[in-house]
């Protein structure tokens, strides 16, 4: 596999806390995206791994595209989705694909390990036409000061290393995008002995924060014009006289 910290980034779902902050980024990405329309739009999913936010994102109706550079995860992720995904065996910095090919690109828990962001971000920038979302940890959340006081947590030893500065991510993005619209959220911001289905703080690490502090950061980056909501039906008791 990729290497040792990414063979212990897929074993998070083994154990409670692991997949507990799973399914809050999950939350995370789906506030990121609610905006953005589906309908027949394409999505380049980064570093796709085993396949379990390329089924999310399948499932809230984006045509999906799975980038991977290791062929054992690549392999999972297909036999994962079958036909209703598309993937592609490459380096992340160097796609296979023409400028502006895709509506969305998405990386989720994947910034973290390449060896340089700034050329894979350009090329992201190169093949995506609407909108790009970034979720990485977080090093200014209580998460992030866990894991440089005690090594000893298993989920630190996967992620403590990995950890970012939203501030650092931010002015690379900013260098590789140019002055974009932008919106930022965050989610589990309490240590890691609270990311328990059933706790007191599971409500709180539920919740997301406009700002950076949560153990989880998004970072949406706009980069054209879109509509942003869900079209709702008009509903009227009475005709609704066609403009002419």
């Amino acid at each position: 596999m990729r290497n040792s910290k990414a063979a212990r980034y897929q074993s998070w779902p083994e154990t409670e806390a692991g997949s507990v902050a799973l399914a809050q980024c999950d939350i995370l990405l789906r506030g990121l995206f609610a905006g953005w329309p589906r309908r027949s739009r394409s999505m380049l999913v980064m570093s796709a791994g085993s396949g379990d936010f390329i089924e999310r994102l399948w499932e809230a109706g984006f045509d999906i595209t799975g980038q991977e550079d290791d062929p054992e995860f690549l392999a999972q992720a297909k036999a994962r989705m079958g036909p209703r995904a598309e993937f592609v065996l490459s380096a992340p910095d160097h796609l296979p694909f023409d400028d502006c090919t895709f509506d969305y690109v998405v990386i989720v828990a994947a910034y973290e390990f390449w060896h340089s962001p700034k050329a894979v971000l350009e090329e992201i920038n190169r093949v995506a036409c609407s909108g790009v979302i970034l979720i990485f940890p977080n090093a200014w959340s209580l998460f992030g000061l866990e894991c440089r006081l005690s090594k000893k947590n298993p989920l630190c030893a996967s992620a403590g290393a990995l950890l970012q500065s939203p501030r650092a991510v931010w002015q690379l993005s900013r260098r590789v995008f140019g002055k974009k619209r932008t919106a930022w959220a965050s989610i589990l911001p309490a240590t890691t002995s609270t990311w328990k289905r059933r706790s007191f703080f599971h409500l709180l690490n539920s919740l997301q924060c406009p700002l950076p502090l949560g153990a989880f950061v998004g970072l949406r980056i706009d980069l054209g014009s879109m509509y942003a909501g869900t079209p709702l039906l008009l509903k009227t008791s009475e005709p609704v006289a066609s403009a002419e």
